[in-house]
């Protein structure tokens, strides 16, 4: 008797979902069937055909910006020379000539034969080999301050997220979003960094670390608006006294700035973050002014709180009702800058996220 043998395999749709902030695929639309590694950890090989250099350390920092998360999962940069190729089963960060500014090639798998089965197979980083790149943190190399060109480690850091399995976000600020435009920056530094929407991510797609993993931060920068799947960036503002109109606008030093007059109360805006695992109360805060772009408790502090609560959820936005001494010189530059976590309450991963700056003139 002839015997029959029949297979039946049911390809199903893969759908992005979201909770809270972040965004991730799922199979058949089952919050149970997140595309993830079946693991914590993963490798990415870097093409040194590619990336030499300066430019093989700034891809190096854009995976390590990624790995600095609250879950366990880790991706291991590895090297390698010659030939690339989507769909060997490896995961390879490369440039050649595409028309985005980068891109993260996604294989997965979703489908139904005799149980589910579903996940992530492989991830391919690809940046366009034709755009003008810079490997330095320098502010004055990066195009979103006073340079010309684009940060590798921006690029690499947004596409890495896509390999542990997030994808775009437009509804807040954010990495997976405008990440030129995600930055810390102190000083003559703008560092890239992971952000609080994405750490949030990678926890629920592969779990919170055992460690003790405490970091707060505070930016510059702010969400705008969308721009499709991308959210929009732009910098933080300082505002009226009623919080209903922002202050006029100038150019210091190249960067966005406000006028400002002295012996008035203004608002300076923020963008406030918690990286880590757990909800994080009574953070105390100062405003400083200083003479250049660098913020430290050297500076002169002007003002000073606690935030009740900041959660490990959500980016939170906010001005803060600051007096303008009456003693600083009218037409002069000053910097309105903030430290969180002054008195160092909390031992963080990352103790240098804690200050952010906005250039002034005083009127």
């Amino acid at each position: 008797m002839k015997q029959i043998r029949f297979f039946v395999m049911l390809l199903l749709l893969i759908a992005a979902q979201s909770a809270f902030s972040a965004s991730w695929l799922e199979c058949n639309g089952d919050s149970g069937k997140k595309l993830r590694w079946g693991g914590n950890s993963t490798s990415a090989r870097i093409n040194t055909t590619s990336f030499s250099g300066s430019a093989l350390t700034a891809a190096q920092r854009g995976l390590s910006a990624t790995n600095k998360n609250p879950s366990p999962f880790v991706i291991n940069a590895t090297t390698e020379t010659g030939g690339v190729s989507r769909g060997n089963g490896q995961n390879e960060i490369y440039a050649k000539n595409i028309s985005p500014p980068g891109v993260a090639q996604m294989n997965y798998h979703c489908y139904w034969f005799f149980g589910w089965h579903y996940g992530l197979d492989e991830v391919d980083i690809v940046l366009d080999s034709e755009r003008n790149w810079t490997s330095s943190t320098a502010k004055s190399a990066n195009f979103t301050y006073t340079g010309s060109a684009r940060p590798i480690d921006s690029v690499i850091t947004h596409e890495a997220g896509h390999l542990l399995g997030l994808m775009h976000v437009n509804w807040e600020y954010n990495v997976m979003g405008d990440s030129w435009r995600h930055h810390h920056a102190n000083g003559t530094q703008a560092d890239i960094y992971f952000g609080e929407d994405a750490s949030h991510g990678s926890r629920v797609l592969y779990g919170s670390q055992n460690s003790a993993f405490n970091d707060v931060s505070v930016t510059h920068w702010r969400r705008t608006g969308a721009d499709g799947e991308y959210s929009s960036h732009g910098r933080v503002r300082v505002r009226d006294n009623a919080n209903t109109a922002t202050l006029t606008g100038i150019t210091i030093n190249g960067e966005p700035g406000f006028r400002v007059t002295r012996g008035t109360l203004v608002r300076p805006e923020f963008t406030l973050e918690n990286n880590g695992k757990s909800t994080k109360s009574d953070i105390g805060f100062g405003i400083y002014v200083s003479t250049n772009d660098f913020i430290s408790t050297g500076d002169r502090r002007i003002a000073g709180g606690t935030f009740g609560s900041l959660s490990p959820d959500d980016v939170h936005t906010t001005t803060i009702p600051v007096f303008i001494p009456s003693d600083l010189t009218v037409g002069k530059d000053y910097w309105l800058g903030i430290i969180i976590d002054e008195d160092n309450a909390i031992g963080e991963v990352n103790e240098s996220n804690n200050q952010a700056y906005i250039p002034i003139r005083i009127q």
